[in-house]
């Protein structure tokens, strides 16, 4: 396992258990820092500690025309970034993480942010 995948694997299972709470911002939120941003259609937002540094870490979910379907559809694109002071610290896409293990955690992200709960009720 890389150093992407640890890290990914560490905001799964801390999400997974509750261990870091999500809201969800508003969608051009980041823009700065956040490549394509015009393709972000939902982002949520949490904190990861290590030591004693508190990082950002934003979920975007982006969709875009898909160029190997003549751009007849659109794709999905879950991606991680991990922030510092304001500046982007890593990036973590379907380049160095499964894509289902992106999916897999948007879905658990959504079910449990701050809004779902509040539509849902807190038994989310």
């Amino acid at each position: 396992m890389n150093k992407y995948e640890e890290l990914f694997r560490e905001i799964f299972i801390s999400t997974k258990n509750g261990l870091m709470q999500w809201k969800q911002t508003k969608r051009d939120s980041n823009y700065e820092i956040v490549f394509s941003p015009n393709t972000v259609f939902r982002q949520f937002v949490s904190t990861l500690r290590r030591g004693d540094t508190e990082y950002k870490v934003l979920l975007l979910e982006k969709k875009f025309d898909d160029p190997e379907h003549d751009f007849a559809y659109q794709r999905y694109a879950p991606e991680v970034l991990i922030v510092d002071e304001g500046e982007l610290i890593a990036s973590l896409t379907d380049s160095v993480i499964d894509r289902s293990d992106l999916v897999s955690l948007a879905g658990i992200v959504e079910s449990r942010s701050d809004k779902a709960r509040k539509l849902f009720g807190g038994g989310v």
